[in-house]
Formats: structure tokens, sequence, C-alpha cells
């Protein structure tokens, strides 16, 4: 199995479960396991035979391990004949044997390189030299070589067609099986040759099968220059086994398994944190290749049930990959349609808890439905237990445990039943948040209905045919807006961006200036906690960010120059500071696309823009969202012309100082509210605002619209402690106080 790399992952986010083969794709630290093993069979000098077993369950890595070896043993090519032997394809025990030897005899042909006459006269001097007198032919009372050839596919096969095969044929014609052997062996020491036979997955075959692979071991398990080295899961094996030898349990076939396996070796456990770790790499590519955006409570709430309940019951990569690449497939399906996180977790308990997540599945009633004292749900508490009892039988306590904590997890209402302690909300709560357990939504989670409004991928590489063939940006334009007209914005960015690697710059300048021309028709808001990052509008202006960053250095155009172009073209300012957003790295990242003095010049452009869009409203008025951004540049650009621009804005109007401190307040998103709303003027957000606007301009302006007599009837709150609602008297209030404290704390 299965071990994958970080690249191993294709554009939708699904994981090979294949086997690795190098040392750069160990993620669980095989490596070293396998360079032992494979070591000592280099360095062995004895030219005895030995039996190796690769012992591991399920998914633990057995393929990998045996990948890994015969890499390492592949560097010492000359010395080595390396056979893997697939026993699935057999009828019965007498083709299992024909094709092993015949698998044998064609990779042992390979192994001696050489052609034409060179080959014909060094196989007959090796007949030669091994065989007795011509008038004397070996004959002995076992069965001759031409049975033997014909009883296992025609070895001689090996030794070529026509000529050769007729000079030898006549030199060991009268040969009997141990003198084969011993000639083989002979031509192995001669050319210095030794084989080393791989037999996987033996613990999937049938007791019949798996019987046979063991008695063509133990036939041949004694040949010199040979390396068997066998993985499978030893409990099934040593099971299978037992039943045909000795007292016919287990514990005869583990007997067995000893006379057989001279070395045998246990695959090192995974550590838990490596599992986690991959784990979570899984999951947060699934979440970002969806545009899904969870906020810290949903993460901690997470991350809390999976430590806690399914990383006991995560024994091997595959089961990681396997839930990975079921996440990686429902939530786009799913995608705000349900609670992700309750997805994410009825997903794990299908994958890790499969019984009890079809009693979920199939009995919704038990699950969503409100319990009480009443007598008409006595009889219904009692069923659930048991069924609940039922499905643990073969778990252990711990495990037991586990599951029912994560039930109840999802489940509040049971959990509560079951004693959990677990409190739960009110049913238009749980509807307001698309909970598995609100009645409304709980089939979603086990229909997996496809939303509407896929995109079909003919249209959509057509589309990317008209990109590539530099069509103009209107007909790119036009083309778009047909494309959402019956599809998600949301599809047709993903879409973008999963391929985005493929976009050259000089070839994208139209889709780029298409995607600016529609950015009002992608939607802003990516969920509660997200705001645009996750949404179409953010990830459209990443997709653009991103193929100008790909095709960096290139030189095909003036990349600044266009950018600087991009600040204005968008019809929506918004848009082009989602782009600059996106282009302009994190403080202290060295990482930079352009120097600290561009991005100046590009955030004065955007700056600038946005002066002249608001106009007589003002930046206070017409954007808000960006205040911070807004007024912090025009500062650095000039502190005087800016004081001057926000007293002629306070002298238009006495309400303006309102929306000038309104528009520095922070909007909050918080999963109590379904809107956005204003918050306090905290200590910071104060502090904030009098660093760019003259704090006391802005106290003769409040206490000239509203007299301190007026202003301070009603008493100031904190919206944090008592939960009130936002008001611009109050938030005017918080203003004059943190004012007068600054000043008494100043005298």
């Amino acid at each position: 199995m299965n071990q994958v790399s970080n690249e191993e992952t294709n554009t939708e986010n699904y994981v090979a479960d294949r086997p690795i083969s190098l040392e750069k794709e160990d993620a669980f630290q095989r490596y070293g396991f396998a360079k032992r093993i494979a070591e000592t069979i280099i360095q062995r000098q004895s030219k005895e035979s030995i039996v190796f077993g690769i012992y591991g369950a399920w998914g633990e890595g057995k393929t990998s391990i045996i990948n890994l070896i015969r890499s390492e043993i592949s560097k010492h090519g000359e010395n080595f004949v390396q056979i893997t032997f697939n026993p699935w394809r057999f009828t019965d025990e007498a083709a299992l044997l024909t094709s092993f030897f015949n698998k044998l005899a064609s990779e042992l042909k390979l192994s001696i390189p050489d052609d034409g006459q060179t080959k014909l006269k060094k196989l007959i001097c090796w007949v030669k030299s091994i065989t007795t007198s011509e008038n004397e032919p070996l004959k002995t009372s076992k069965e001759n070589i031409g049975d033997l050839i014909q009883k296992y596919g025609k070895i001689a096969a090996i030794f070529g067609a026509g000529e050769v095969a007729e000079t030898i044929g006549k030199a060991i014609s009268n040969v009997d099986l141990d003198e084969l052997k011993d000639r083989i062996e002979k031509l192995l020491e001669y050319n210095k040759k030794r084989i080393v036979i791989y037999i996987d997955d033996i613990d999937r075959l049938d007791k019949t099968e798996i019987h046979s692979i063991f008695r063509l071991v133990k036939l041949t398990g004694d040949f010199s220059y040979t390396t068997y080295i066998l993985s499978f899961d030893q409990d099934m094996v040593a099971s299978a086994l037992g039943e045909r030898f000795g007292s016919g349990d287990k514990t005869a076939g583990v007997s067995f398994l000893e006379k057989i396996i001279q070395v045998p070796l246990n695959i090192p456990k995974v550590q838990p944190d490596s599992l986690k770790n991959f784990c979570f790499n899984l999951f947060n590519k699934a979440l970002h290749v969806n545009d899904i955006t969870l906020t810290e409570e949903e993460v901690r709430r997470f991350v809390y049930q999976f430590t806690t309940n399914i990383i006991p019951r995560l024994t091997s990569p595959r089961l990681a990959i396997r839930y990975g690449n079921t996440l990686s497939f429902i939530m786009p399906l799913l995608k705000g349609e349900v609670n992700m996180i309750d997805l994410m977790l009825i997903e794990a308990l299908k994958v890790f808890y499969p019984e009890h997540y079809y009693l979920v599945k199939d009995n919704s009633t038990y699950f969503i439905d409100s319990y009480s004292n009443s007598s008409d749900n006595a009889y219904k508490i009692i069923e659930i237990k048991n069924l609940l009892k039922e499905k643990g039988h073969d778990l252990s306590k711990q495990a037991n445990e586990d599951v029912i904590n994560l039930i109840s997890d999802l489940f509040p209402k049971l959990g509560y039943l079951l004693g959990n302690g677990i409190g739960y909300s009110t049913t238009d709560d749980w509807y307001r948040n698309k909970r598995i357990v609100s009645s409304n939504y709980f089939e979603r989670y086990f229909s997996y209905t496809v939303l509407e409004g896929e995109i079909s991928d003919v249209e959509f590489e057509y589309f990317l045919n008209k990109v590539v063939s530099n069509e103009t940006s209107n007909s790119i334009t036009d083309y778009i807006r047909r494309l959402l007209s019956h599809t998600t914005a949301d599809n047709f960015i993903i879409k973008l961006r999963s391929r985005e690697q493929e976009f050259k710059l000089s070839t994208s300048l139209h889709l780029i200036k298409s995607i600016c021309n529609i950015s009002d028709l992608l939607p802003s808001e990516g969920g509660l906690f997200s705001m645009v990052y996750g949404s179409p509008f953010g990830q459209a202006a990443l997709f653009i960010t991103q193929i100008i960053i790909n095709n960096k250095g290139t030189d095909e155009l003036d990349i600044f120059d266009f950018i600087k172009e991009l600040m204005t073209f968008p019809k929506q300012f918004s848009f082009a500071y989602e782009i600059y957003g996106w282009l302009k790295p994190e403080e202290g990242n060295e990482n930079k696309l352009f120097s600290d003095t561009q991005y100046r010049e590009l955030a004065e452009i955007l700056t600038n823009r946005a002066v002249l869009e608001a106009g007589e409203d003002s930046i206070f008025e017409k954007f808000p969202g960006y205040i911070h951004f807004l007024s912090r540049t025009l500062t650095d650009i000039n502190k005087e012309s800016f004081d001057n621009y926000v007293k002629s804005y306070l002298d238009r109007s006495s309400n303006n100082v309102v929306i000038l401190i309104k528009s520095f307040v922070p909007t909050i998103r918080s999963s109590s509210r379904p809107n956005p709303y204003k918050g306090d003027l905290s200590n910071e957000t104060y502090a904030y605002l009098v660093s760019f606007i003259d704090k006391n301009l802005l106290y003769e302006k409040i206490i000239t619209t509203i007299p301190l007599e007026e202003l301070e009837i009603e008493e100031l709150y904190w919206e944090d402690y008592r939960r009130l609602d936002f008001s611009e008297k109050n938030m005017l209030r918080q203003f004059v106080h943190r004012y007068k404290l600054e000043e008494n704390l100043s005298n």
C-alpha cells in the first residue's frame, strides 16, 4: 500500500491509493526499515537460501516496503535478479507451479545479457562445463529432464530456440531434478547472480491458494542463492494454514509459518502523530480546493472529535486516504447545503464505525426526534440503547465510548439522553446551521444529491480553447456570462483555478480583463466567517494573481505595467482591491513579486481611484469597508492633504462625523446573528482612528452635532458585555468616553 507523496494528488484533490517506491515519497518513516532489509540481502555472503516474512495488517504498507526494498537492491542490479510473482491469476496448484517456473526461467534468461553468437558459444561452453562426458549421459531412476520440462511449462525456453535449444537439449536430455537444480545454482554462481523473489498480498488469496503458495516456497525454499520476501497479514494466513496442518487452529498455522519463514519482520507501527498530520494535510487540501472556510469554533470542534474519537480507529494510511478521498468527493456536492463539520464527522462515522453509520442512516427517528420522560418514549429509549449496544458488540470498551461521544456530538438530543452532559440548542438553531440533527437536513447527508448548476467539461474545454486562441475580451466576456447563466459562479471559478497552472500570461490577458468585466456577477460572501476570500469573488482575484505569479520572469510583457492597469480596469473598486490584496505579501514575507516602492505605487493608484469614484460622497461613505487601507495610504501620500480632505468632509454636514467614525468601527460576523453587524469602538479601534484623524476635531464635531447633555442622557453600554444592538448614538458616547479618559490621563 499506500503511502503517497504530496505530489500524488490530481486536480480534484483525490489521493491515489497506490504504494510508494522511492525514499522521497516516504511519509511514515518506512524507508529505513526497508533499507535495512535490503542491506542484509545485499551484504549476505552465504549461498544458502533465506525466506523473509513481512508481516502487517491491511493497509499498513507492506507493498510499499517491498517496493522500497526492490528499489534499494536495484542499485546493485548487476548482481541480483529480482522477480515479482503474482499468485492471483491461477486456477489450480499445477498452473501456479508451472507459471512460477516459467517466470523464473524468463527472468534468468534476461539476466544473462548476451546476444547472437556470443550467447550461443557461452551457453554451449556452460553446458559442456557442467555435464559429464557425452558418451555417458546422466540417467537416474528419477524423472528425466525432458519430462520435467514438459511438466513445468517447458523450462528449456530459457535457452532460446532453434540450434541453441537443440544443442543444449541433447546435452541435458536425461538430467534429474537435483542435477538441474545443481546446474542452475552453478550458473548463478558463475554469473555472480542472486535471485530475490517477491510474493505480495498472500493474505488476499483463498485458503487453498495460500496452501499452494507455501507448498511452492517449501519446495523451492532450499534453492541456493535465492531469497524469498513474502508479505501478508500473519493472523489471516496462520488461520488459513492452521485449518490444513497440525491441530487445525491458528496456533498450528503459526507453527507452520515458523518452519517456513526464517526472518519474520513486523512492519513498524505508523506513529499516531504522522497519521494525524497526514490526515490534516488531506483535509486542508480538500477544504482549499472547494473554497470552504471554517470558523475557529468549527475547527476546534472538528479537531476535538477527530483526535479524541476517530484517531484511535485510524490504524493505517489507507484508511486516511479513503476518508480524505470521501471528503474530496462529497464536499463539492453538498457545499453550502449542509453543515460542513457535521458532514466531515458523519463521513468519519461511515469510514471508521460503519455499523453505527448504517444504524443512523436507516433509523433517523432515533437520532433526530425529541425524547421525553413520557411513557410513549420509554420503549423507544430502551430500544435505541439496545441497538447501540448491539452495534458495539465487537468494539472495545474505549471504542464504544468514542463512537457514542461522536454520535452524541452529531445528535445532541440523543447525546443528552445517553448522559453525555451535552447541552443542545433549539431546533431553529439546528435548522439555521443546517445541522444533521435537523429533520429538514438529515436526508441530505445520505443522499449526496448533486447540486444544480454543474458545468459541462466539454463546454468548459470549448471556453478554454477560446481563451488560448486569444479571442477578444468582449467575446470571452459574453461567453462567461452565458456560462454563468446556467452554472454557479463557484463551479466556474473552481474549474478555472484547477487549471491555472496551464495558463500563459500572454494568452490570458483577455481572460483576465473579462473576469474583471463580470466581477459584479461573482458573489463576495463566502460564508459566515470566511468573508470574501473563499468566495467566487475572492477566488477569481486569486486566480488572476496566480497566473501573474506563475508567469513571473517570462519577460512576455511588463507585468508591473499590467498590474497597474488592473488597479483601474475592473468596473468595481472592490475587485481591483482584491487583486491587490492577493498580490501584496504578508508582513515579513520576503517572497515578493515587486519592490516596496512598486507596492506603494499600486496602493496610491488604487487609493486615488477610490477618491475619484467617491467624489462628493467621500471615501467614508463610498468605501467604508476599505477605510483602513485608504486612510493609511492617503496619510502616507500626503498627511496634510488628507487632513484637509477630512476637515472638508466634516464641514459639509453635521452628520458626517457619525459616518466617518462608523466607517472605522469593525463589522462583526457571528453565529449568534444571521447578518453582519457593527461592534464596539474598542480601545484598538479608537487608537487606530485617532492615529489618522485629529481626535480634537472629531470631539468638537460630535458635541456640535449632539450636545453632551443630550448624548449622556442614556447610559453608555458595550455590546460585548450587555449584548445590546449597535446604535450610532452609543458609538458617539463610546468615542467621547475614550476621549475623556485619554485627556484625563494626559493631564
